[in-house]
């Protein structure tokens, strides 16, 4: 997959844009605050219809303005695929979203025509937070692997809403009636996020020891929740339901299901959260993202575009050089704040951001 135009409308501090990057490595250099983010950002936002930094739409929005619009456009072993997202000020206005000039219906027929996977600073969230960021990871994943899992997702979601507002009012009658419904929902999200994770694992495994450098340390993820290991998930979701009915109606709260699942990771057996270093950490959530994108490319036959937001000043010269090797083959934006961050990295083309303005560096 290639990146052929990424184009900005009042977008962030953008009034307008067209950035048409080069195969291979793209460089933004520029200040802390100077607008290098957002372009990733804009990415991020016309693949999977939304930011990897904020919830809220408007915060995107340039100031006093009240819509903003990216448009992104890619090349595909199956032709040109144009994606865009239309945000709006007013709360009440829900985003748009084009593919292919047309308006789509869902946001889910966004998935898939354009994938990336980003690496940023903020990625120790996946080692250090809860289990809430870990799921996500695996959301995102599944959802640019196979639109099916999107919309199952969503199901479940909705289900799992209207189960919650039931609780709370105290009426059981209709609780049977939502709890089949809930069930039904969570089988195919809980049977896609096991064997997603299972390729986490080999693969996060194999990134791991190339790019720590240790053959004694052993990386491994493992899927946990009720229905992780469950043969049947339809049946004992229900029977978890029927189980903690007790307790949901006392919490006003669904306290089963795979909205509870965690991806838990280790590093030889033992707890990474508890006994890594902050540098084994690090190794580890790049290793995750690495194997997200090798599931990606997997799934499409063509490697997905790669977003690094001031990666490498994070790495010694080992990390980096081994992590610059792994994601030679796609075509990747890669920020950085000096120019020595990215030596080894060789880049088709270097641009400088400042104050919303991008001007390319001539030899």
């Amino acid at each position: 997959m290639r990146m052929t135009g990424l184009r900005l409308h009042d977008f962030r501090g953008y009034g307008q844009v067209l950035l048409s990057p080069p195969e291979g490595v793209t460089v933004l250099v520029g200040e802390n605050g100077a607008g290098k983010t957002n372009l990733l950002e804009a990415v991020h936002l016309c693949c999977l219809g939304r930011s990897h930094r904020t919830s809220a739409d408007k915060e995107m929005i340039q100031r006093e303005k009240e819509t903003a619009a990216v448009q992104l456009t890619v090349e595909k072993k199956d032709g040109c695929h144009e994606v865009g997202v239309r945000l709006f000020e007013n709360a009440r206005r829900k985003k748009v979203v084009y593919v292919n000039g047309k308006t789509a219906s869902r946001i889910g027929e966004l998935m898939g025509h354009a994938t990336c996977v980003i690496f940023s600073p903020e990625d120790l969230a996946l080692v250090k937070d809860g289990p809430q960021v870990r799921r996500r990871f695996l959301d995102m994943l599944l959802s640019q692997q196979q639109r099916a899992y999107f919309y199952a997702l969503q199901t479940y979601m909705t289900a799992l809403k209207q189960r919650n507002a039931l609780l709370k009012t105290g009426d059981t009658r209709q609780l049977p009636a939502w709890d089949e419904q809930l069930a039904a929902a969570a089988a195919p999200v809980v049977r896609l996020r096991r064997e997603a994770a299972q390729a986490l694992h080999t693969q996060g495994q194999t990134h791991y020891r190339y790019i720590g450098g240790r053959d004694e340390e052993v990386f491994s993820m493992r899927y946990r929740g009720g229905l992780a290991e469950s043969k049947d998930p339809v049946e004992e979701m229900l029977r978890g339901l029927h189980e903690c009915r007790g307790e949901d109606l006392r919490r006003q709260t669904t306290c089963f299901g795979p909205h509870r699942d965690d991806l838990e990771l280790f590093l030889s057996g033992e707890p990474l959260k508890a006994f890594a270093s902050q540098g084994q950490m690090r190794t580890a959530a790049l290793s995750m993202k690495l194997a997200a994108f090798d599931l990606l490319e997997a799934a499409q036959g063509e490697p997905p575009l790669l977003l690094l937001d001031d990666v490498l000043s994070e790495l010694d010269p080992d990390r980096r050089r081994r992590l610059i090797a792994r994601i030679g083959r796609a075509q990747a934006l890669l920020t950085c704040t000096d120019q020595g961050d990215f030596v080894g990295a060789h880049p088709a083309c270097v641009l400088h951001v400042k104050n919303g303005k991008i001007t390319e560096q001539r030899e």
